[in-house]
């Protein structure tokens, strides 16, 4: 399946508007069609992170955000499920312990940052501390301003280390989101998720929209993207983010390689030397 059917752009410029963007993609792709694709992608996907995990060069972040009921979860079981699960780490941030308020609002952020080799998955990120605060009021304009000039320099620390980044806003669409809480309150395994405060969200869902349109748009670069990912169908959505993992990683492969090739070659040298000093100790 050709990639520009449904690879989103990366956010550019100030002209997001979430208000007016689609939350279901391109309609020229199929369910059926869709779901084979991203389990076909997902496989190569699962080849490159071992790559990246024996050369142990780079590290994955794949950033999620999204409105409640946006498909976070769904998501990260997705990419688990049909990669690498030994190589992958999910990181979820919810409201600051005393321990993380006492800091600054990036420290429990870093620490999650996987190591090298690794395919880390935040769900929900520190991007909560500029978009959630603002919206219910608990930063000022400033502090937000401020934040943002910090996050933009810790992801550029973070590219600097060799980290690919991959920041996906889960659109979707109030309609969706109503029909999701509604089907939450149904099903047992999902009980844990029901807050009163999704309901009062709902009241702030273009508020939210609007501020995620500003931040998105100002702290996307072209070495840490923003996508907006048309988030109302599910497979669509998987489908999305497995093309933006091979996207992003595929570039790195062949370097991957080479640094395996030349471990090889290293490691069996030694490992005949060794057992040249073996053999010549023996028949003495």
């Amino acid at each position: 399946m050709n990639e520009s059917f449904y690879i989103p752009q990366p956010v550019v410029g100030n002209d997001l508007t979430l208000r007016t963007s689609s939350p279901t993609g391109n309609p020229i792709v199929s369910k059926e069609d869709g779901k084979a694709a991203a389990d076909a992608l997902m496989t190569e996907v699962s080849e490159l992170e071992a790559l990246m995990y024996g050369a142990g060069t780079h590290r994955v972040l794949l950033v999620l955000q999204g409105l409640d009921a946006s498909g976070k979860d769904g998501l990260v079981r997705f990419v688990i499920g049909r990669g690498d699960p030994v190589t992958t780490v999910v990181s979820s941030f919810k409201m600051p312990t005393p321990l993380e308020v006492g800091h600054d609002f990036l420290w429990r952020v870093h620490q999650a940052v996987p190591p090298r080799g690794m395919v880390g998955i935040f769900n929900r990120s520190h991007y909560e501390d500029v978009v959630a605060t603002h919206v219910r009021g608990s930063i000022s304009a400033a502090l937000q301003e401020q934040r943002i000039g910090h996050i933009r320099a810790f992801e550029s620390l973070l590219v600097d280390d060799g980290t690919i980044i991959i920041k996906c806003y889960l659109h979707i669409d109030a309609s969706e989101q109503a029909s999701r809480l509604l089907a939450r309150e149904q099903e047992l395994i999902t009980a844990w998720k029901l807050a009163p405060d999704d309901w009062h969200d709902r009241e702030l869902f273009t508020t939210y929209l609007d501020v995620y349109s500003t931040i998105l748009a100002q702290t996307s670069t072209s070495a840490a993207p923003w996508y907006v990912v048309p988030a109302n169908r599910k497979w669509y959505r998987n489908l999305v983010i497995a093309g933006l993992l091979r996207l992003h990683m595929l570039p790195f492969r062949d370097g991957w390689i080479r640094t395996l090739q030349q471990m090889q070659t290293d490691r069996i040298a030694a490992i005949q030397a060794v057992r040249a000093h073996t053999e010549t100790g023996t028949k003495a």
